[in-house]
């Protein structure tokens, strides 16, 4: 299948109108929060094209995360030019309906084969498109540089959900997995009963994952663009992509909340919280609710937790980081059909002034 523009029509390299529910000919398509999901996509396209792998952060047996490659069409569960491939922007993984109540959170993307009609999912995917360096790593060199990764309420819901249906036909399994924190008369209405707890929710969670380390897949897409140090200006090695599977990604959280320093309730110590409350309930019910506000806090609308690149560096730390692998040059390889026309980028003051310097002389 080849991907090229047609009469200059505004498009994305392997996004076209069969395989996806964007329409890349209109300038809805181009808002911020539908460019930032689909665009690190079709740069995934453009880069199984090239034969370049993305970094996979992986979990291993030792409770280490792994910076390997993967190939695209792993990631996508399918070839990326397949005829049958379908890319569902904001959607609803259907599959974990069954064992959600009520409504189940959307995600960035839903990937599906078009030709399965009774089980056509493939993958859920949420996308973190990410600068780099970020404010805490652009004085330092670039070898340190360091991505921000915000991480939202649905991707808690997601993660959860994955570890949860591995045991769709084992709840008393994970029941007594999960039983021994609720013991010795555990409160969730209590703070200091709920923190006290912290310890071994983190330990009931690695010893879950550790148990199925085998079944670990890609959650979270995670493309980087490099700048000139803190400025706008492109470097010229600009673009790559980072791929968390969902175990990496839960250590990234449990790290979080081992390593941090905060006495009381952290925005990560709710996470693991909400996570254990959730697998409790499908423990216990079958289903989980992501709405359930019963442990002790209400559930964050605007982000779950966030870290810094001085905490993700070490992480990421590769030389896909400090020279990513896409140039600035190749961008007009992805972006087609004069599309950068119909982008409309925030317009922040802060840019405007560093943007006018003739403002100051």
């Amino acid at each position: 299948m080849k991907f090229t523009s047609i009469d200059n029509i505004p498009a994305l390299f392997g996004l076209n109108p069969s395989n996806t529910n964007k329409d890349f000919s209109e300038a809805k398509a181009w808002g911020k929060n539908s460019f930032n999901n689909c665009f690190p996509i079709a740069l995934l396209c453009y880069m199984k094209s090239q034969n370049i792998a993305p970094v996979y952060l992986t979990l291993d047996q030792n409770w280490n995360i792994i910076p390997e490659k993967i190939d695209v069409n792993s990631i996508f569960g399918h070839a990326y030019d397949s005829e049958d491939i379908y890319f569902a922007f904001e959607y609803t993984y259907g599959q974990n309906q069954q064992f959600v109540k009520g409504t189940l959170p959307r995600i960035d993307l839903v990937v599906m084969d078009n030709s399965a009609s009774e089980n056509p999912w493939l993958r859920a995917l949420e996308i973190k498109m990410t600068a780099l360096p970020d404010n805490s790593t652009c004085n330092l060199s670039e070898e340190q540089y360091g991505c921000e990764l915000v991480v939202r309420p649905n991707t808690i819901v997601h993660l959860t959900l994955e570890i949860a249906k591995w045991y769709a036909e084992r709840h008393d399994e994970l029941y007594e997995a999960l039983r021994p924190i609720f013991q010795s008369d555990f409160d969730w209405d209590s703070e200091n009963s709920m923190l006290e707890r912290i310890p071994d929710i983190t330990r009931t969670i690695k010893t879950l994952l550790l148990a199925k380390i085998d079944d670990q897949i890609p959650l979270v897409v995670q493309p980087i663009w490099k700048t000139v140090g803190k400025s706008s200006r492109l470097h010229e090695n600009c673009l790559d992509v980072f791929v968390w599977s969902t175990f990496a990604f839960a250590k990234l959280l449990l790290d979080t909340v081992e390593q941090g320093r905060v006495r009381g309730f952290s925005r990560a110590k709710r996470v693991v919280l909400w996570i254990v409350k959730m697998l409790s309930d499908f423990a216990t019910d079958g289903k989980i609710d992501p709405q359930t506000v019963s442990v002790g806090f209400t559930r964050q609308t605007d982000k779950a937790f966030a870290l810094s690149g001085r905490k993700t560096h070490p992480y990421m730390s590769c030389v896909e980081l400090s020279r990513p692998r896409i140039k600035k040059t190749e961008i007009k390889n992805i972006i087609l059909g004069q599309g950068e026309k119909l982008l409309s980028p925030e317009r922040r003051f802060d840019a405007i002034l560093v943007n006018s310097p003739e403002l100051f002389t």
